[in-house]
């Protein structure tokens, strides 16, 4: 049965974003919130394998704010087939808990992805065919995060930091301890470890539970396949800024 990658794309509008989420941010001169949501609906446009997303915007906030931000223009375009959820979160914790709860009851295939989606992320061509490609490797794993993840070269922490490498046909992955909130999984590995997700724990502990106690395998790409949009931490070896359309 031929799988989906179903992204759960989690946005708030400017106004609260400022309040709402770190303010400490340091972002790179080049980024927007829509700059990132317009590479997203290019690269998966532009990509072979791109019929098989579906994408919805999880809003929250309310039906005004909405139809006052970015998104509700590319929502007005119905080529695009984007889907949006009203939710009323308040903070970034209990949007990420609704995001988790909607996508647990959603009556999916226990092989098709799931993959959370922060509103400050930037992608590289290609990053879809590379994802179902992974998953029909045969490798054994049970999350994914796009993000070659910054810290893991820079930190004292990580200094003895030992991963396992592994290939696919066009790529290479690595072990990771941790990812940000931005990954992605298959229902079925939803259904088995939505205990631990839901604890509602920042994501660094909820995946040490998961890999520490439960033994799950998480991969990241090298090089990124995206990037979280912080300054200083941009996934190494790559310019971003090239992919901004």
């Amino acid at each position: 049965m031929e799988r989906f990658l179903n992204i759960y794309y989690r946005h708030v509008h400017i106004k609260a974003d400022k309040t709402s989420r770190d303010p400490s941010k340091s972002r790179p001169e080049w980024f927007t919130h829509e700059a990132c949501f317009r590479n997203l609906l290019t690269t998966i446009q532009s990509d072979p394998m791109g019929s098989r997303v579906r994408l919805t915007v999880v809003y929250d906030g309310q039906v005004d704010d909405f139809m006052d931000d970015f998104v509700s223009r590319y929502y007005a375009n119905e080529s695009l087939g984007i889907g949006v959820q009203f939710i009323r979160g308040g903070s970034d914790r209990n949007s990420g808990l609704i995001t988790l709860a909607m996508a647990h009851q959603a009556a999916l295939p226990p092989h098709d992805l799931i993959y959370f989606l922060e509103n400050d992320y930037l992608h590289q061509p290609g990053w879809v065919s590379k994802i179902f490609e992974l998953y029909d490797s045969g490798l054994k794993f049970d999350y994914v995060s796009l993000y070659d993840h910054r810290d893991k070269y820079m930190y004292a922490m990580y200094a003895e930091l030992q991963s396992k490498i592994v290939h696919t046909k066009t790529h290479h992955w690595r072990t990771a301890p941790s990812s940000c909130g931005s990954f992605m999984f298959e229902k079925a590995v939803l259904n088995q470890d939505y205990d631990v997700l839901a604890l509602g724990i920042p994501d660094f502990y909820f995946f040490s539970k998961l890999i520490g106690e439960r033994g799950r395998v998480l991969l990241t790409p090298i090089p990124g396949l995206a990037t979280h949009c912080m300054e200083g931490y941009l996934s190494p070896t790559v310019n971003w800024q090239q992919f901004l359309y």
